[in-house]
C-alpha cells in the first residue's frame, strides 16, 4: 500500500548473491538472451509502477553485465523487446499512463500464452501432437518451418485427422556430426580396461 493505493512489484531476497543470471546448461549466451526477455515480460507484468519496472530493469541489465555480456546485447534485446509490444516510446518515458500502454500487452501476451498451453495440453492428452525431426546443418531454419507448415496446412486441411484443428505439429532438429566426430573412437573406460587385462 504506497499512499493508500494497492501497487505490486518484484522483490528479490537478501540472501540471493546480486546481479547472477541464472545457471544454464548448452548454449549460455542463447539461453541467457531467452532467460533476458522472459525476465524484462515478468517485470512488466507484475510491477504496477512505473519507476519500479525501471529499477527491475535496471537490476537485470547489471546482472547481465556483471556476467561479462556487452552493451550491445543489451540494447538487441531491449529494443527486441519494446518493439515486439509495439511500446518503443515507452522505452524512455517515465510517464505512468504509457507504462500502463506496456503492461496491459504484456498481461494480453501472458493470457494467450496460457490459452496456446491449454490448447497443447488438450491435443498431447488426445495423443494429435506430431513430433518430427530432421537434419539441421546451420540453414534457414525458420524459413523451412514456415514452409512445411504452409504445404502441411494446404494438402492436409479436409483431413479429419491431420487438419490443423485436430493435430499439433512440432519440428525438432537433429544435429548433423561431423564425419570426425562419427568416425573417432572413443576410448574405453579404465574400469573396463583393467577388467579386460585380468
Amino acid at each position: 500500500n504506497r499512499q493508500g493505493r494497492l501497487f505490486t512489484r518484484l522483490v528479490h531476497p537478501s540472501n540471493n548473491a546480486p546481479h547472477r543470471l541464472p545457471f544454464v546448461v548448452g548454449d549460455a549466451k542463447a539461453e541467457h538472451s531467452r532467460w533476458f526477455q522472459a525476465a524484462l515480460m515478468r517485470a512488466g507484468q507484475v510491477c504496477s509502477n512505473v519507476s519500479d519496472f525501471v529499477e527491475e530493469r535496471i537490476h537485470l541489465e547489471m546482472a547481465c553485465l556483471f556476467a561479462g555480456y556487452s552493451l550491445d546485447f543489451l540494447e538487441m534485446h531491449l529494443r527486441h523487446f519494446f518493439r515486439s509490444t509495439n511500446t518503443e516510446t515507452v522505452r524512455f518515458s517515465m510517464r505512468q499512463a504509457a507504462y500502463d500502454t506496456l503492461r496491459r500487452r504484456l498481461l494480453d501476451i501472458a493470457e494467450q500464452q496460457r490459452t496456446r498451453l491449454e490448447t497443447y495440453q488438450a491435443l498431447e492428452d488426445k495423443e494429435r501432437v506430431l513430433h518430427l525431426h530432421y537434419l539441421h546443418d546451420y540453414g534457414p531454419r525458420t524459413r523451412f518451418h514456415q514452409r512445411f507448415h504452409q504445404i502441411w496446412t494446404n494438402y492436409l486441411k479436409e483431413d479429419s485427422q491431420l487438419s490443423n484443428e485436430k493435430t499439433k505439429i512440432i519440428l525438432q532438429t537433429r544435429h548433423v556430426y561431423s564425419l570426425n566426430a562419427l568416425l573417432a573412437e572413443q576410448k574405453p573406460s579404465a574400469a573396463l580396461v583393467n577388467l579386460l587385462q585380468h
